[in-house]
């Protein structure tokens, strides 16, 4: 049986976490309460930064010290893509079960606080606007942004950790 990468083992353990503080925030602050998707943004660069840095360093020491560039890149990106496919995932139950009314709830906010200045926000204009906000609570687009700054980490973390293997002249 293969054995699986060390990086997917990371991210999955770090997607758990953070779904499960995703959780627990909204739970203690309040399901409706902004700060908790501040909070959840946070942690989840916290995390890409933490599990890239670990996983590539453990592959390092697993390979007796020696790690190439491009696999240490290639190692951080496997880790955001199974990190934001677990994210995208919990984001798609979030809304459609455990809170289905969040989405609604922050779009009526936002169209109160528009119909509190006509002069800056038409009155036609508002739906259009806020069927293109209700596109921001989409699953699939939590990925590229994941993606783009585990790539930065990834390239910052291949570039501090690489050490190549010195050819021998026999």
């Amino acid at each position: 049986m293969k054995k699986i990468n060390l990086s997917i083992q990371f991210a999955i353990v770090a997607g758990f976490l953070n779904c499960v503080a995703w959780y627990a925030l909204a739970k203690n602050m309040g399901f409706y309460e902004i700060k908790v998707y501040v909070y959840r943004n946070y942690l989840t660069i916290l995390l890409l930064f933490l599990g890239i840095f670990l996983s590539t360093f453990f592959t390092k020491r697993a390979n007796l010290g020696f790690l190439d560039f491009k696999k240490a890149v290639k190692d951080g990106l496997l880790f955001s893509f199974v990190l934001a496919v677990i994210i995208a995932i919990f984001n798609y139950l979030y809304y459609n079960f455990i809170t289905p009314d969040t989405i609604d709830f922050f779009l009526s906010e936002a169209k109160k606080f528009m119909l509190q200045f006509p002069d800056k926000y038409k009155t036609e204009d508002i739906p259009r606007y806020l069927e293109g906000e209700r596109g921001n609570f989409s699953s699939l687009k939590l990925i590229p942004p994941i993606l783009f700054f585990g790539l930065i980490i990834s390239l910052l973390a291949g570039a501090l950790f690489q050490k190549k293997v010195i050819p021998s002249d026999n």
